[in-house]
């Protein structure tokens, strides 16, 4: 058997078991709020590595292995900020928000509070237009993402991997909506952190060991390689790691992760998710860190190719079957992320903002699925015809996302309510300025728009709280 049927053999069938999952989904999705959010019945388990998988792109493997192989020890920033993420959002959030949630199916829904509340349709209004600009973006730049594993593992064109990834995203996601995105995310979860043991362990092991994995890095002839911050000093040096660090400020405001947390069942062991939750996490990004740092020492990867570390390294170390996994493994990256934010898209669309609204469960779990429909092939045709470049840049969704809803909700869950006029300026002002500062270089790229922005809109929440208590 060659690479390639090999490969396409593996493809095939992880494919047909996110249909089968997608199809099992469907049988326990009656209606518009279980199509958007499951009837809160996800267990700790699923509810852990949906959530995390979901929060977790190709970036989080092909991302993060390609940033290692790029700058070395720099990278190991990585770590505080992505981890640091996932430990408040499941010691601070993830407990809170479920059982603050209420009724409410959405989080702009839980942001904006009730019917009544003042100021609450120019909430909505501004959370939805940011949420599905910003994910809509995102999604267009992960289905176009999709080619890349394809035209590596078999030599197709990419257009070819964009309309697979996309068809097969859509048709589990129609399926089954909510449940079939939380059930395939924990698959694609098992696989991403499986691939996150497995690579870095079998490349340390190529070297001979730990001391001689260590001894192969330090020779690397890189300037900054074996550094903390690369070849920078001083202030640069400065917000080169605040900005890396400055990742995990996003992950609270993640609609498409913390929604998982809104999901789960009451009786749903917190300790249990939280443990699985944080442990992936850790094991998930330093893999991906080790990985990187084997591929520039061991496999000569270097620039500008750093972001095919992972797949050089499978490709050195793997048999063509398990290489297919590996490959499988970047795609489950890209579709558990684009599932979740394909429903969010479409619930901010019909349920917050009331586009196509119709009478009846039935005529409102229709128009959730021909809304995810639309905004699918919007992004896919997207993904066809927008430059690579947008790919790159696509990190501006995720701190504008990031900044506009994360310090609003950790004000709102660890404070109590907040004061409208000062919750609609919080998202805004963070929104707005997280997506001018990624255009900006204050000491670094990525300290603007990640924490400068963060801690003004922070700053709001935070006044209007005490407001709304002065009250």
């Amino acid at each position: 058997m060659d690479r390639s049927t090999a490969i396409l053999i593996a493809l095939a069938a992880y494919f047909l078991a996110l249909l089968g999952l997608g199809l099992l989904a469907r049988s326990r999705t009656h209606d518009a709020a279980g199509f958007y959010l499951g009837g809160r019945t996800l267990g700790p388990w699923v509810a852990a590595l949906a959530a995390n998988a979901s929060s977790s792109s190709a970036w989080s493997l092909v991302g993060v292995s390609g940033f290692a192989c790029k700058e070395g020890l720099a990278a190991l920033w990585l770590l505080p900020g992505c981890i640091g993420g996932f430990v408040l959002n499941w010691l601070c959030v993830a407990p809170r928000l479920r059982d603050a949630t209420g009724s409410a199916i959405t989080l702009t829904e839980f942001l904006a509070g009730p019917p009544g509340t003042p100021l609450r349709r120019p909430i909505v209004v501004a959370a939805s237009v940011l949420t599905i600009g910003s994910l809509g973006l995102y999604v267009a730049a992960q289905m176009q993402a999709t080619g890349r594993p394809f035209q590596l593992a078999v030599d197709a064109s990419p257009v070819v991997g964009i309309l697979l990834g996309a068809g097969m995203t859509l048709g589990y996601t129609l399926l089954g909506g909510y449940l079939a995105a939380s059930i395939t995310d924990t698959l694609q979860g098992l696989l991403m952190v499986a691939v996150a043991v497995v690579v870095p362990i079998a490349a340390v092991c190529r070297f001979g060991g730990v001391d001689a994995f260590a001894d192969a890095v330090a020779a690397v002839e890189a300037p900054g390689f074996t550094t903390g911050f690369g070849d920078r000093s001083g202030t640069v040096a400065l917000g080169f790691a605040l900005g890396l660090c400055g990742i995990g400020l996003g992950y609270p405001g993640q609609p498409h992760a913390v929604n998982k947390f809104m999901g789960m069942a009451p009786n749903a062991s917190m300790a249990v998710a939280r443990t699985v939750g944080i442990g992936w996490a850790v094991l998930l990004f330093a893999g991906m860190i080790v990985t990187g740092l084997a591929a520039r020492a061991a496999f000569g990867v270097a620039p500008p190719d750093h972001e095919t570390a992972l797949y050089a390294t499978s490709h050195a170390l793997f048999p063509p079957l398990v290489d297919g996994i590996v490959l499988a493994a970047v795609l489950a990256a890209i579709m558990s992320t684009v599932d979740s934010q394909l429903l969010v898209c479409a619930s901010s669309a019909t349920h917050d903002l009331g586009l196509g609204r119709r009478r009846g469960a039935a005529g409102m779990l229709a128009a959730a699925r021909w809304t995810v429909l639309v905004v699918g092939v919007a992004a896919t045709a997207a993904a066809l015809l927008l430059p690579a470049s947008v790919f790159d840049n696509v990190l501006f969704a995720w701190s504008a996302l990031g900044a506009a809803f994360g310090p609003l909700l950790l004000v709102r869950l660890c404070r109590g309510p907040v004061a409208p006029a000062f919750a609609l300026a919080a998202i805004v002002t963070g929104g707005s300025t997280a997506i001018a500062g990624s255009y900006v270089t204050v000491l670094a790229p990525g300290f603007a728009d990640r924490v400068l922005s963060w801690l003004l809109a922070g700053f709001l929440a935070l006044v209007g709280s005490r407001r709304r208590q002065g009250h």
